[in-house]
């Protein structure tokens, strides 16, 4: 909405005020309204007094999404006021409400602002950016307002001290310890003499390096004050211990394992780990196990994960659990061979049958891969409702309503996907009511794309086309590039088998080879009813030999010279036209008068 952060720094350009024009020669109400809209917006600024919205410092801007961490403010600089350091809160829709660090900004053409964020990230959409009030550089808050008060307890440590800032003043008494005086840092100049008595030592401050030696006799040894923390490792060899002071059981480790216990180690003969380790450890399977009563003619079975039980084992049981191998068990309960069973057919109910080899002959029985490999090769057309005709974004472009090539999609509609920029991402997809679409569950592997040929239902630019899929079945789906290509049906090519039959009207007769393999097409001529003739209005495309002119009609008028008559060009020869005006000058070139009307009729046959 409206806000402080759209008015102008140039008074003359602030013309409307919350929607309410404050124009020149605005209505007097307008006043009021504008008033009312300044208090909202100083209402909003306050409710997030610690944020602004900046923008670019003067009236409208535009803030865009650049990545997941950064955005641009567009024509302007404005990298003083988006420093490194200062505070920002971004909110969008599907970003919320999340709050950073300004990490680094520079301009060109546009402000780009880079964010380590407190948590998550920026999505691509329409963005508000807040700056915290407070800045990282010219900080605006006044010397000694902030007092203990303001202070939470253990906040301040050494990188908030200024160097030497420290003085006896600021020390409490007996704060001072041997931890914070630096080796060597009290030299004999600071110590007056005789001046150091017990109550001057710390306690456990004389350590070793003070004493001189031998001076610790056993008259300064507390009773009881020599236990095994004072004793150097290895410092006690077997000559040190009394030959009569027997190490009882209860004085080694923990005191748990007995003397009698000891003695059982009597006679071990290599390590007890290893041993142990040869065994199987305890689990529930083998509790199980060794809760079971064992007797005759039992067997053990597991009734589930950690428990079992025993079942009766009767005799032909045995003789079958008894048996080598498949072929005696075959043998004990009289089957003979698999090849040789008596049955005629052999029913099977929730199971399957393994280890067919590839058949040979029409009776063999084929297995699943022979079948597999035998259709691999067969494709049949996929029908798609429509295709793509440029990159879409398939979490927001394929869901119901979007349009594609000019067709509305529905939930559930084939789209062939085929002009992705990311080629890898091309493919058939299916439709969604919301969010992202998905490889139709049919053809999401390679193999049951590769080869595939696409018939495209409808569309303004791929209507009724065709397509097959050009990539080879060895590419990886999801990382490979998937090409589709437009297949055009041809017309070319040689016609070995036409069908011809006569239209029963008796204008040809078809011969008994009528086509070629070289493409002649042979047909006989018989006749050609007046009804065809009648639909003849082409020049030149009956020759004039064909004709036979029987003069049933009279021509209705005189004779000129321009009227045109046929003629022989030649004995045999070709026939044409020619104007009695030709017959005038042969007249004449003969020596005949052309007002002799006999001569006339001579000339003319």
């Amino acid at each position: 909405m409206a806000g402080i952060k759209d008015y102008s720094t140039t008074a003359g350009n602030n013309t409307s005020i919350g929607g309410v024009s404050v124009a020149e020669g605005m209505l007097p109400s307008n006043i009021n309204n504008a008033f009312r809209a300044i208090t909202a917006d100083i209402r909003e600024f306050y409710n997030d007094a610690q944020y602004v919205i900046y923008g670019d410092g003067d009236a409208a801007f535009t803030i865009a999404y650049a990545s997941a961490g950064s955005f641009t403010v567009s024509g302007a600089d404005v990298t003083t006021f988006y420093h490194t350091g200062r505070r920002i809160k971004a909110v969008g829709s599907s970003t919320g409400t999340i709050f950073g660090t300004i990490t680094s900004s520079s301009f060109s053409t546009n402000t780009t602002v880079n964010v380590t964020f407190d948590s998550g990230s920026l999505q691509n959409e329409s963005l508000t950016i807040f700056l915290a009030i407070l800045t990282k550089t010219g900080n605006s808050i006044p010397a000694d307002v902030i007092d203990g008060t303001k202070i939470a307890d253990d906040s301040i440590n050494s990188e908030h001290y200024v160097d030497g800032s420290i003085d006896t003043a600021h020390i409490a008494d007996l704060q001072v310890s041997t931890a914070k005086i630096a080796a060597d840092a009290i030299t004999g100049a600071k110590i007056a003499d005789d001046a150091i008595n017990s109550e001057h030592y710390t306690d456990a401050s004389i350590d070793t390096a003070h004493i001189a030696d031998s001076q610790v006799t056993l008259a300064k040894l507390a009773s009881d004050s020599v236990n095994s923390a004072k004793i150097v490792n290895d410092s006690i060899v077997n000559a040190d211990i009394n030959s009569s002071a027997a190490i009882d059981a209860t004085k080694i480790h923990d005191g748990t394992i007995s003397n009698t216990e000891f003695g059982y180690l009597n006679g071990v003969s290599s390590a007890i780990q290893t041993q142990l380790d040869a065994k199987q450890a305890s689990d529930a399977d083998l509790t199980a196990l060794a809760g079971l009563t064992s007797a005759a003619d039992k067997g053990i079975q597991f009734t589930g994960s950690g428990s079992a039980a025993t079942y009766d084992l009767t005799t032909a049981g045995k003789a079958l659990l008894d048996d080598a191998d498949a072929a005696a068990q075959r043998s004990t309960l009289g089957l003979g061979t698999i090849s040789t069973q008596a049955a005629n057919s052999v029913s099977i109910s929730g199971g399957s049958i393994t280890g067919l080899g590839d058949p040979s002959s029409s009776a063999d029985a084929a297995n699943k891969n022979y079948v597999d490999q035998l259709i691999a090769g067969l494709r049949t057309r996929i029908v798609c409702e429509v295709a793509t005709t440029a990159n879409v974004d398939l979490s927001a472009d394929l869901q119901n309503g979007d349009t594609i090539d000019g067709v509305t999609l529905a939930t559930g509609d084939r789209v062939l996907v085929k002009d992705q920029s990311t080629g890898s991402q091309n493919g058939i997809y299916t439709a969604v009511s919301s969010g992202t679409a998905s490889r139709d569950t049919e053809f999401n592997t390679i193999a049951e794309l590769s080869g595939q040929m696409v018939v495209i239902n409808q569309g303004s630019a791929n209507d009724n086309k065709i397509f097959l899929c050009t990539t080879n079945n060895t590419a990886s789906l999801g990382s490979d590039t998937i090409t589709f290509t437009q297949v055009t049906p041809s017309n070319t090519g040689t016609v070995t088998s036409v069908g011809v039959a006569d239209s029963g009207a008796g204008e040809f007769t078809v011969g008994s080879t009528p086509a070629t393999s070289s493409g002649t097409i042979t047909l006989a001529i018989n006749s050609i009813a007046d009804s065809k003739l009648a639909t003849i209005s082409t020049a030149n495309k009956v020759s004039a030999t064909a004709l036979n002119i029987d003069g049933a009609d009279d021509i209705g008028a005189d004779l000129t010279t321009s009227d045109l008559i046929i003629v022989d060009d030649g004995a045999g020869g070709t026939n044409r036209k020619a104007a009695l005006s030709r017959v005038v000058t042969l007249m004449s070139a003969q020596g005949f008068s052309t007002d002799d009307p006999t001569a006339l009729a001579i000339a003319l046959g």
